[in-house]
């Protein structure tokens, strides 16, 4: 495992049972971690009391005419999307995976394919119903500025208990889907600024391992929304049985056996070959092609393979998402790339987003790029993998870039004072001491990133010369 330790846990199945938990913890002065599914890479969700919400599942209301869906905090994006496909309607932001639920999405913000035209989560929430520790409760809308705290405050704040969130209307069972490659960095960037905005999604899988001429070269994937009447079974194609991911590949093996194959290439040399095969594959099969994809397949990556984590068994893997300001964002791929050939610890996985900024207290949004980097994490490279984290975040932070809390395990409190300023980290401190003043919503990662965080003097930060 890659990081996480022995928990008590508690499954409440009531909004009322988990308000009875937060008014024991109180009296007891006992330390609370709110765990969703567990989806985050890092410790976001681990403590040493942690209260497991994911039987606080129910859809409260759907109005299918407005596409305004109302879940509790256990509601997962998978209940969301197969209650709502039928009529018309696609939660308006999803992870690559369909198991993340609506309280830890609302208190992650999370993003997707369509960050650079729709940003994150919380831009869409209509309103979020919160349990506070003292007992009382509230509902917070964007008309209050503690809306802008909790969405981002990885649940250190409040306790969620509902989200109303407005959901995306479309028009068709497909997405238009456009494959092509870039062959380095340069070509990367190009086509990013050419079709972020002006396409519905947009993400590129990145070779690590290449290098020299070759360094970023990247498979690209950019969807659009079909208009009505593009295709002519729309109303059968949205039943739910026809968006589902198949459970056998070719119809005859069962994808839960899939991560086997992968196994015998979970090393540095076999996700080489991997990555040279997935890039010349493209090159040669998907360069340019079009083709229509539901919208299950197209956002669903990670769950066409069940347990695909086990193929980084037995010491688990951690993922590092920087987040650079555009300006930046060319040099300071290249420089972290660089870095890990360097230090020997490429990462297995790659993949590359644009971004737009947001009005959250503790966003990872800005006006620049993502990259997300799966590495598997061993006894013996353990160490050596932190201090590369630590290195690559020094590149970020100096840039004016930062890190996603829902992606992290590695980032020091010090670096993220420098990402995310001296304002923001005391507004959100001033909400903790005046909410919770004794700290009974508590995570591994809190108590790493940000309880001794300091705000960086003057005289510590990098000229601005040397940002990158």
């Amino acid at each position: 495992m890659a990081v996480g330790g022995a928990a008590d846990v508690l499954r409440p199945n009531t909004q009322q049972q988990l308000a009875q938990i937060v008014d024991w913890a109180r009296a007891q002065r006992r330390p609370l971690t709110v765990r969703g599914s567990g989806c985050s890479y890092g410790d976001a969700a681990c403590g040493t009391t942690v209260v497991d919400v994911t039987g606080i599942c129910r859809i409260v209301a759907f109005d299918a005419i407005s596409g305004v869906i109302r879940g509790e905090t256990g509601t997962t994006i998978a209940q969301i999307w197969q209650h709502t496909v039928a009529h018309g309607w696609w939660p308006p932001v999803v992870s690559g995976t369909m198991a993340p639920t609506l309280g830890g999405a609302a208190a992650m913000n999370i993003h997707g394919k369509n960050a650079a035209v729709a940003g994150p989560i919380g831009e869409h929430i209509r309103a979020i119903k919160v349990l506070f520790v003292d007992g009382s409760q509230r509902e917070l809308t964007p008309a209050d500025p503690l809306f802008f705290a909790v969405i981002s405050g990885f649940g250190q704040l409040a306790v969620i208990l509902e989200v109303e969130l407005q959901l995306k209307k479309i028009h068709a069972a497909r997405l238009q889907v456009w494959a092509t490659v870039a062959r380095n960095l340069d070509e990367l960037f190009t086509f990013f600024e050419h079709h972020a905005t002006s396409s519905d999604y947009i993400v590129a899988w990145l070779d690590a391992f290449a290098s020299g001429a070759a360094q970023g070269r990247s498979l690209i994937h950019t969807a659009y929304h079909l208009h009505a009447g593009d295709e002519t079974d729309t109303a059968t194609a949205l039943q739910v049985r026809h968006q589902q991911l198949p459970l056998r590949l070719f119809g005859i093996i069962p994808k839960a056996w899939m991560w086997l194959a992968l196994k015998p290439f979970s090393n540095a040399w076999g996700m080489r070959v991997v990555n040279v095969a997935r890039y010349w594959s493209g090159w040669l099969l998907a360069r340019d092609k079009r083709y229509r994809q539901s919208h299950a397949a197209f956002h669903f990556l990670l769950d066409y393979v069940p347990n695909w984590k086990k193929v980084y068994s037995p010491g688990g893997l951690i993922q590092h998402q920087i987040f650079v300001p555009k300006q930046h964002a060319r040099q300071v791929f290249a420089q972290v790339l660089d870095l890990q050939r360097q230090h020997g610890l490429v990462t297995w996985l790659a993949v590359v987003k644009r971004h737009r900024p947001d009005e959250f207290l503790l966003s990872h949004g800005l006006d620049g790029y993502s990259l997300a980097q799966d590495f598997a994490v061993t006894a013996s490279n353990r160490k050596a993998l932190w201090q590369l984290c630590h290195a690559m975040d020094d590149i970020v932070a100096a840039a004016g870039g930062k890190v996603y809390f829902a992606k992290d395990a590695t980032v020091r409190a010090q670096t993220v004072a420098q990402m995310f300023g001296s304002q923001r980290l005391q507004q959100f401190a001033q909400w903790r001491q005046q909410l919770d003043p004794d700290g009974i919503l508590r995570s591994a990662l809190l108590e790493r990133v940000l309880d001794d965080a300091r705000s960086p003097s003057p005289t510590n930060l990098p000229p601005a010369a040397n940002l990158v």
